[in-house]
């Protein structure tokens, strides 16, 4: 087990012994060089406890387990509405790094606590309704659906999975400091090439032109300098402190209820054919929504891929 999964593990309501070990290793991710910088770890200490303890409350609020298994896909409505058909789920697995890394390290295992990450998408049609004793055909509807099924986090228990999602979460807001200062980066180098522009400008001026355009170019320089000094060593812990002391705002669960019927369509509230359903939506982990939930998901071996059944037969043929 690394040492961040040791703090991750260890953790309770304060901070454990290996803590210094979470700031390393968030340090790693943003730019190594900030350990030679003054302030190294003390400064970023603070931040770094208000994430892990943060993503622990997130990881616990993080429904289920939910179980997957043939007889849920039959009495659970939103197990049918979020998988619809069982392959769903399989292939999300042999397509998941982290699952076949998970299972590489435990051969035997037979079951396991996942998390499951979805984009939920909704598109219009036209179906029937029955209103009363009325059959009303091309009424307008909306179908709701999952795409770009993600796992991540395996555990062999719900404990340890809530706590490999905890893990989850606090590397979402460390990818979150590193991209707002590459987002500085970029925004530097784009300042950069429009204050040469400006000196090309000003180089071929005429006078009447010259006093603008060296007004433009000296605000231009101000707000360049006042950029360049974010992006010192020495004041990276800021960047810490903007997204990691305010976690809450960067990486956060949502709950949407709605109503399906069996075939995923929006129905009205308390409809004859519809299903009272709450997903769990994961909002700042990208650009995206994802619908989240834990999974217990049993006998995951009990289907051979096409692969491991090809080299079955191939094994018994002799070839």
């Amino acid at each position: 087990m690394s040492l961040l999964n040791t703090l991750f593990a260890g953790h309770k309501d304060g901070i454990p012994p290996e803590f210094s070990e979470a700031v390393a290793w968030a340090v790693d991710r943003v730019d190594p060089l900030l350990k030679q910088a003054g302030g190294y770890p003390d400064l970023y200490l603070e931040s770094v406890a208000h994430a892990v303890k943060y993503a622990h409350v997130l990881a616990a609020r993080v429904p289920g387990p939910v179980s997957i298994s043939p007889e849920s896909y039959a009495r659970d409505p939103s197990v049918h509405a979020m998988f619809p058909f069982q392959t769903d789920l399989h292939l999300a697995m042999q397509r998941s790094q982290s699952m076949q890394e998970f299972f590489r390290n435990h051969p035997d295992v037979s079951a396991v606590y996942v998390l499951a990450c979805m984009r939920r998408q909704s598109k219009p049609l036209f179906g029937m309704e029955v209103e009363g004793e009325i059959l009303r055909r091309d009424v307008r509807q909306d179908a709701v659906y999952f795409v770009d099924y993600t796992l991540a986090a395996p555990g062999l228990s719900e404990a340890e999975t809530r706590q490999c999602i905890a893990r989850f979460f606090f590397e979402c807001l460390i990818g979150k400091v590193a991209n707002r200062i590459d987002a500085r980066k970029q925004r530097k180098a784009d300042l950069e090439q429009e204050r040469d522009a400006l000196l090309a400008q000003l180089r071929s001026a005429s006078a009447e032109q010259w006093s603008a355009c060296a007004q433009r170019l000296n605000l231009l320089l101000g707000r360049l300098a006042d950029l360049v000094r974010t992006l010192e060593l020495c004041h990276y812990h800021k960047h810490f402190e903007r997204v990691l002391l305010s976690a809450e705002n960067h990486l956060f669960l949502e709950q949407t209820e709605m109503s399906l019927d069996s075939m995923g369509i929006v129905r009205k509230p308390a409809a004859m054919d519809g299903n009272e359903m709450a997903f769990c939506d994961l909002i700042g982990r990208d650009s995206h929504r994802w619908t989240v939930a834990m999974l217990y998901c049993n006998q995951v071996r009990s289907r051979a891929t096409t692969k491991e059944r090809l080299e079955n037969a191939q094994r018994w043929m002799g070839l």
